[in-house]
């Protein structure tokens, strides 16, 4: 019997994506919990030289890259896909800048109140953090974590966003260059598999000659390839049969690539595409029901640096164990409130919308 394609599989909302989104936030909250307590690293990095948090935002690229650029094609005009990414994207993020800044940030820092509201970095960090890119994004408040033992950063969380929305761009740019030129579908599908492959290759080259060690080059090609990848598959869907089989030999070979650096790293986009596809696509049963409680993976991601840092000031000496079990329940309520009062309303469709919002991936899904 024929395996089902990607296509076949991905119909309609029955899918596990929230969950393998969840999956991949706790990953970032439990990996933060040992430099937040004063350990360098968490014990998945300390084996194979790679966080669990960098492995959980990694998932999200992937699933944003499937999901983004089925949205993309979904909208015929450009202006809806960028008002859902918006409307995905700033709410949240805007309410948790904001709501650090100025609820969070007074009850924590070592500065009398009125200098603190007063002062330009106070602003800073919520206007900037707002949206993050182009300016990127601003790190410290007055006054606040300053003795921590995992540094003075509020919201070490909010680094992969930049890079996210530098991905949304891209596509924006492709379907805009395509539309304009009124090129056929099959060069803007064949533009995002060359991205895919090129950036594939870069990271191969750089890794074989070891051309440049620097973060920004590095993680720019991994994110180019881990999105575009996704992007490739999904515009490919049709073809690509999803197989059990298939996905477990990724798995082990994913594995194998961890543990051996230099070239295999150049795998690992497109073994992980495939692996966290298989298990958002694939499993039913009970899984599927985590579907009606709703997408708190963002506001998970938003909420729980500033939060751990909170008990790490609060009560010096928090085990990483005990860090993240104290976090975890915290993190969870202020994410429900964010997808219930601030989330779910921003992503109400519209009469203009093509595909609902929520049609999106990534941490901003």
């Amino acid at each position: 019997m024929a395996a089902l394609t990607l296509a076949e599989r991905a119909r309609g909302r029955d899918n596990n994506f929230h969950l393998v989104r969840m999956l991949a936030a706790l990953l970032v909250l439990v990996s933060h919990s040992w430099p937040l307590t004063g350990t360098p690293s968490d014990p998945f990095e300390r084996v194979v030289g790679f966080s669990l948090g960098h492995l959980g935002v990694d998932v999200f690229f992937v699933v944003s890259g499937f999901l983004v650029t089925g949205s993309l094609f979904a909208r015929p005009r450009l202006a809806s896909f960028v008002d859902a990414r918006a409307r995905r994207l700033l709410p949240a993020l805007a309410v948790a800048a904001f709501g650090v800044a100025f609820v969070l940030g007074p009850l924590v820092t070592d500065w009398p109140l009125p200098r603190y509201l007063g002062a330009w970095g106070t602003w800073r960090y919520a206007i900037q953090n707002a949206v993050t890119w182009p300016l990127g994004v601003c790190w410290t408040l007055p006054g606040v974590f300053a003795g921590n033992p995992g540094g003075p950063a509020v919201n070490g969380a909010l680094w992969s966003l930049p890079w996210e929305i530098t991905m949304y761009a891209m596509l924006v740019a492709l379907g805009l260059a395509t539309r304009t030129l009124r090129l056929p579908r099959a060069t803007q599908d064949a533009l995002i598999t060359t991205l895919a492959g090129l950036a594939t290759i870069g990271l191969a080259v750089n890794a074989l000659f070891g051309l440049s060690h620097r973060f920004e080059i590095v993680q720019g090609l991994r994110f180019t390839a881990l999105f575009f990848t996704a992007g490739a598959l999904k515009v490919h869907e049709q073809r690509v049969p999803l197989r059990g089989r298939w996905a477990l030999a990724a798995l082990v070979f994913l594995v194998l690539s961890f543990l051996h650096h230099g070239v295999p790293e150049a795998l690992q986009p497109s073994l992980l595409a495939y692996v966290v596809l298989w298990c958002a696509l694939v499993p039913g049963g009970l899984l599927r029901a985590y579907r009606r409680v709703g997408d708190y993976s963002y506001g998970l991601y938003l909420w729980q640096f500033p939060v751990q840092q909170c008990l790490v000031h609060a009560w010096p000496g928090l085990t990483p164990l005990t860090l993240m079990l104290a976090a975890l329940p915290i993190t969870l309520g202020l994410a429900a409130l964010s997808w219930h009062l601030v989330e779910a309303r921003a992503l109400a469709p519209r009469t203009t919308d093509i595909a609902p919002a929520t049609a999106t991936g990534g941490v901003t899904s």
